[in-house]
């Protein structure tokens, strides 16, 4: 039995009027599916600043905040960008894990 998902009804019935009652799942599901490599995209794009900012991967900063390599590590500025930079690298890693699994589901 599918899930259920709900979608405001003049949403629902805009995208019916567009594509068909037929279509519309799989276009939803292109649609999510989109959604998910472009936000992707965006914390590369996010990942790439700190990188350039820094001159080295999260990984790398990581292993020298924790060795207290970072001068001023926790002046607001770098502190605030290790926290965001680590939300970046998590979300993108969790969305990679979640893309990988949709795409191993289209293919079947």
């Amino acid at each position: 039995m599918p899930n259920i998902l709900e979608i405001d009804k003049d949403i629902y019935n805009a995208l019916v009027e567009s594509f068909g009652k037929d279509a519309l799942k799989e276009k939803i599901d292109g649609i999510l599916l989109s959604a998910i490599e472009n936000r992707i995209e965006y914390y590369t794009r996010e990942i790439l600043k700190f990188e350039e900012k820094y001159g080295v991967s999260f990984k790398e900063f990581e292993e020298k905040w924790n060795e207290e390599k970072i001068e001023n590590r926790h002046s607001h500025e770098i502190e605030g960008d290790f926290i965001d930079w680590e939300m970046l690298e998590m979300e993108k890693k969790d969305l990679l894990l979640v893309l990988a699994k949709l795409k191993g589901f289209k293919k079947k």
